[in-house]
């Protein structure tokens, strides 16, 4: 076959590899997006019916809409599983007609499943406690109570640790179970039709890394710290429904046994496994899921200045080749998304919990639609 007639049949095969290989979605024509909910059950749901997502019967009415949601769900409200149990309804319900649930996790997510649980409200607990839960937490003593390395344990700091349905609360965030997995599916940041959706900013002097870095990178901390535990668990260091600083601790005492050992003596393959495993957990403060400059944790571009937010934020649209930014985890004093630098950047939790923790706060959602960019809240 002569060159000319190749020409043909190498852009068919070309072709047809591109279409195999990726899937282009079509330009969303309406985005909503809405910031933190922290278990706010009732004021999530109405700011959903104010954007035309649901109806009264809480069933999808978005059409093709894509509806953002950028972390955050966890913590401090008492509705989180009917947050949760109500958008994993949602996701394919709005898929069926045609829209889409990019929902993305903040650092509240992250810290349940790292296993800091301090912000959990009792009442949700003990929403996951059932007649069994009394002797699981009995048995979950028993099992810390005999690996445990600094001498017998006090059991009443340790009941009041793991509160009735708090081991239920762990089992439901596991890999295995259905939040625990939903979780785990989802992205810490995602570019939408020029707009870069995401919990807490990037930091140029955190990171440099693409959008999708940071995700893969999420998802590597997260995967290194559970492969730690593990380990953890394997060896008796630590049990199922081990808090972080319990997990922290364990650590640290290995690794300061395996410091000395050193000293005096080679350590052998199997300590340095052992070494490479538990260090990222050592580190996980420094990781991008817990560093305050990190992704989830970042708060510059509220606290910014406006003279030198201006170019930060410039250089980051120029980076990432976007229009805007849009951002929750700092709530408005106010109560009201905030546009800064000229649209380049909107900041939208706007305390929708309200009640002692954000006492001004209100539901509201950033809408999307092109170039036109519109609030839209639930009125007290």
């Amino acid at each position: 076959m002569r060159r000319g007639h190749l020409a043909p049949l190498v852009l068919a095969l070309t072709a047809a590899w591109l279409a195999s290989s990726y899937v282009v979605a079509a330009p969303a024509s309406r985005i909503v997006a809405i910031g933190d909910v922290h278990g706010a059950g009732e004021a999530f749901v109405s700011i959903l019916q104010r954007a035309g997502l649901i109806d009264a019967q809480r069933r999808w009415t978005g059409g093709t809409t894509v509806f953002v949601q950028t972390g955050d769900l966890l913590d401090r409200g008492t509705a989180v599983r009917e947050v949760l149990d109500l958008l994993m309804k949602l996701e394919p319900e709005a898929d069926k007609a045609g829209g889409r649930l990019e929902l993305l996790l903040g650092n509240h997510e992250y810290m349940n499943l790292l296993a800091q649980t301090r912000d959990v409200a009792p009442e949700l607990f003990q929403s996951f406690a059932d007649a069994g839960s009394e002797q699981r937490r009995e048995q979950a003593f028993a099992a810390a109570a005999k690996i445990s390395r600094t001498g017998p344990l006090d059991r009443t700091a340790w009941l009041a640790e793991h509160p009735i349905g708090y081991v239920e609360y762990r089992d439901a965030l596991r890999a295995n179970a259905p939040y625990g997995r939903w979780l785990r599916s989802k992205r810490v940041v995602a570019e939408i039709d020029g707009s870069v959706f995401m919990h807490g900013g990037v930091n140029p002097e955190f990171t440099t890394e693409s959008l999708d870095s940071i995700n893969r990178r999420a998802r590597r901390e997260l995967t290194e710290w559970e492969d730690g535990v593990r380990w953890l668990q394997q060896h008796n260091f630590a049990v199922p429904y081990s808090t972080f600083t319990e997990i922290l601790d364990a650590v640290q005492a290995e690794l300061t046994r395996l410091g000395t050992k050193r000293k005096q003596e080679s350590l052998t393959d199997d300590d340095m496994s052992e070494i490479r495993v538990l260090l990222p957990l050592l580190n996980i403060g420094d990781s991008s899921l817990l560093n305050p400059n990190g992704p989830l944790w970042f708060r510059g571009f509220d606290t910014w200045t406006d003279a030198e937010g201006a170019g930060q934020i410039a250089g980051l649209l120029r980076k990432y080749r976007v229009k805007r930014f849009v951002t929750g985890h700092t709530p408005r004093s106010n109560g009201r998304i905030t546009a800064r630098f000229d649209g380049a950047l909107f900041l939208i939790d706007t305390g929708m919990l309200n009640g002692r923790f954000y006492p001004s706060g209100r539901p509201s959602a950033l809408e999307i639609a092109g170039d036109t960019v519109t609030p839209l809240y639930v009125e007290k």
